[in-house]
């Protein structure tokens, strides 16, 4: 019994060793922090995000930058944690908005994992308030935390910092 069951083993073991070899592992895609196609699709949606903002449109702004229940917005002495509560605070602000004219000076992507990305931008703008006043220009720096989801990339995270 015990030499049927050596010889069984070693002929398992001769099958194994002439079996075709395990196929190689495709080479994983090397990490790149400035991927083109990130870059697009961020520049995409905060172009979009832009022009809602521009119209005092904060649901279409919100809703450019994809947002969800987790989303945090900073601004001087103003920390808003929640979609909900953001947007709120964004439709009292554009309520006494006509509409803002808002630039871009430059902007930059910044992959940090492949899953996360810091979209950098410095613009210059103006609002116009209901009753027609236009106010004087400012410099506008942004930063937002994008993480990818389920394929889809999602504003996590919004930092503005206003100066004249």
């Amino acid at each position: 019994m015990r030499i049927e069951l050596a010889a069984l083993t070693l002929s398992a073991l001769i099958l194994a060793s002439c079996s075709a070899p395990a196929p190689a592992a495709a080479p994983a895609e090397a990490f790149n922090p400035e991927d083109p196609a990130v870059t697009a699709t961020l520049d995409s949606m905060a172009s979009l995000a832009r022009d809602a903002a521009n119209a005092a449109d904060a649901d279409r702004a919100l809703a450019a930058l994809n947002v969800g229940e987790d989303f945090t917005f900073m601004s001087g002495k103003l920390i808003l944690t929640g979609k909900e509560r953001i947007l709120a605070a964004f439709h009292e602000t554009y309520a006494q908005v006509h509409r803002q004219a808002y630039a871009p000076i430059g902007q930059k992507v910044q992959l940090i994992a492949p899953d996360i990305a810091i979209y950098s931008a410095l613009g210059r703008g103006s609002f116009q308030d209901k009753d027609g006043h236009v106010s004087d220009p400012v410099h506008i720096g942004s930063s937002v935390v994008f993480v990818r989801r389920d394929g889809a990339w999602r504003a996590v995270h919004l930092h503005q910092t206003v100066q004249p």
